[in-house]
């Protein structure tokens, strides 16, 4: 904070290629890959004690955040040096119970590679940039980045001006970005080509030029999150999963999410001693009234596995009453962009957010660049993007919507909408692989792209999406979230008619890894036949010869697997149609001669 506060700003009247509002980690990762790509750029916040030091949501890396923070943000050492991650895990019917049973419904991918494989890789930076996620202190991994972006002589931070008002300039003319500070007096103006608005929630553009967009369905969510210290007993046995006879995975090494009625808490270790906490909730539930410091911790009171969190070291605390919100535009042929939380927030749930994020900062960049370097405005380019990411937003919420309703509680639909999570996932991959591979081998710098990089950054701007990966990238992207959302629709309607009708199945167990990646949903019709069901694939150990080199080309069946797993997940989603189509016909039929409560 030294280096923060012996910084002043003259009054004055800057000129910049880009102007970014906000620091946060978004703002940063803007400022370094505008500033890479060789673009003079003004970032501009006012910086306190407090927020720079203050513990944020976002400590997971999921999806293509490890990828963009690794490459463009030079956070390679400082992501390896965090708590390594080794999957995400997800389980309903914790309430009440001191450890994990056979009566509790479970989920998990496992990232990590098997040996076989990482001893087969060529380039273990690459690995790295595609495969090695972390769980990161958000306030450690910023002032890590405010290093980094001090040593591009093309960018000026202005870390103590908060900015009043943007005027748009006619055509090609500059806008204009007013600042002053609290503290100093200060004042002055940018001039830009280009504003890019990341001013968190806030919503600094989104507000003025009125791109909020209304939510009408009633689902609305709050946050409630504490940061502690010297909280998780690594010892603690509860946390280990059963595998096989000879692998046991802990589930606190993952990103661990534990559902409720209404709400999920987060498990998040990170390095240091230290845990991320929190709970997301359905704040419309009467169950949920109060503060949100009063409803965290009556929730985490209902799980005595939680019980060490009550005499941890509190670091910080923070609630969102208002978790969702998306805008109609994230960017804009009159010259402007809207990233990160400015722009749109879903749910903490698999922590998209950032993923998201970084991605269409990625597009917008492209756009940007475009028009700098060849002065074209790629209207095309730029209405595509702007479908995708609410769709993208569209898609992702519908993860979460579902499984906020009594729903859950269904063994089927836990294990079903999570399998149909883990196909928009799966399908994403080539798109993301290819990405690693143009981020890694760039670092960033578009000025060191190959033609075959150009010719790959070129399919992925139109591929780079969830809504746009194989099988259905070619359909309209809201078309395609549109679809998916149908299917979670029905399945969570078809699972809430069993719960009312007393049809209860056994909680079911799925765990994936890489070397078993394809659900064993075959199993289905024989759930409540088994003692303890488990849809977890035997791991297939390939023939030496044909283990993968993954920092190569992208593996074959890496590339298909999500055109394979479709019709695997359809067959699925229609058996739980006719299972229930003709139950509910069969009860039609003998409801006058049998009592309610029977098991399915």
């Amino acid at each position: 904070m030294e280096e923060l506060e012996a910084r002043s700003h003259r009054e004055s009247e800057d000129r910049a290629d880009i102007c970014i509002i906000g620091a946060g980690i978004i703002g940063l990762h803007n400022a370094i890959q505008y500033a890479k790509r060789g673009f003079s750029v003004v970032i501009i916040d006012e910086l306190t004690t407090r927020s720079v030091s203050r513990y944020k949501v976002g400590e997971s890396l999921f999806g293509a955040t490890n990828s963009f923070f690794r490459t463009v943000s030079d956070l390679d050492e400082a992501i390896s040096g965090s708590f390594i991650k080794r999957g995400v895990w997800f389980a309903y019917g914790m309430e009440g119970k001191e450890q994990f049973g056979p009566d509790v419904a479970e989920w998990g991918f496992q990232g990590a590679l098997p040996q076989r494989w990482i001893d087969r890789i060529s380039d273990p930076g690459f690995a790295r940039v595609m495969f090695e996620d972390a769980q990161i202190v958000r306030p450690e991994i910023e002032a890590v980045m405010r290093e980094r972006l001090g040593k591009f002589e093309n960018v000026t931070f202005n870390d103590r001006g908060l900015v009043r008002d943007v005027r748009f300039g006619p055509g090609e003319a500059d806008h204009e970005v007013d600042w002053s500070s609290r503290d100093s007096g200060a004042s002055g103006t940018v001039r830009a080509r280009w504003v890019v608005d990341c001013s968190g929630r806030k919503r600094f553009l989104v507000n003025r030029l009125g791109h909020d967009v209304p939510l009408d369905d009633g689902f609305t969510t709050s946050a409630a999150w504490g940061q502690f210290e010297s909280a998780f007993d690594p010892s603690d046995d509860r946390w280990d999963f059963v595998l096989g006879k000879d692998e046991v995975i802990r589930r606190d090494l993952d990103t661990v999410h534990l559902w409720g009625d209404g709400y999920w808490i987060w498990i998040i270790r990170l390095a240091g001693d230290r845990v991320s906490i929190g709970v997301s909730y359905d704040r419309s539930r009467p169950d949920h009234q109060g503060s949100a410091r009063e409803v965290f911790w009556r929730i985490i009171g209902r799980y005595p596995l939680l019980e060490f969190v009550k005499g941890a070291t509190t670091l910080d605390f923070s609630a969102y009453k208002s978790v969702q919100y998306i805008s109609d535009t994230y960017v804009s042929a009159d010259r402007y962009a809207i990233s990160g939380d400015a722009a749109s927030i879903i749910d903490a749930y698999y922590s998209q957010g950032m993923s998201l994020s970084a991605v269409y900062s990625w597009h917008a960049a492209n756009i940007v660049e475009r028009h700098l370097r060849d002065g074209v405005m790629d209207r095309g380019y730029i209405d595509h993007i702007n479908r995708a990411a609410k769709a993208d937003w569209l898609i992702m919420r519908g993860m979460v919507k579902y499984k906020y309703s009594p729903a859950i509680a269904d063994s089927r639909f836990f294990i079903l909408d999570h399998v149909v999570d883990y196909l928009v996932f799966a399908a994403f991959l080539p798109a993301r692989f290819r990405t690693a591979q143009w981020l890694y081998q760039t670092g960033g710098y578009s000025s060191r792209e190959t033609d075959p990089l150009k010719a790959s950054r070129r399919k992925l701007e139109r591929r780079l999406s969830l809504s746009q990966s194989a099988p259905w990238g070619r359909l309209n992207p809201v078309t395609v979230a549109k679809i998916i959302d149908r299917r979670r629709a029905g399945l969570a309607k078809r699972a809430q008619w069993r719960l009312d009708n007393g049809v209860r199945l056994r909680a079911a167990t799925g765990v994936m890894r890489p070397d078993a990646a394809v659900p064993a949903l075959w199993r289905l019709p024989y759930v409540n036949r088994m003692r303890n069901p488990n849809l977890s694939p035997k791991a297939f150990k390939e023939p030496a010869f044909l283990s993968p080199d993954l920092s190569g080309k992208l593996p074959p069946g890496l590339g298909i697997f999500g055109t394979i797993l479709t019709p695997m997940v359809a067959a699925a989603l229609a058996f739980d149609v006719g299972t229930t189509f003709l139950r509910r016909g069969t009860r039609a039929v003998t409801r006058p001669f049998r009592g309610r409560g029977s098991r399915a």
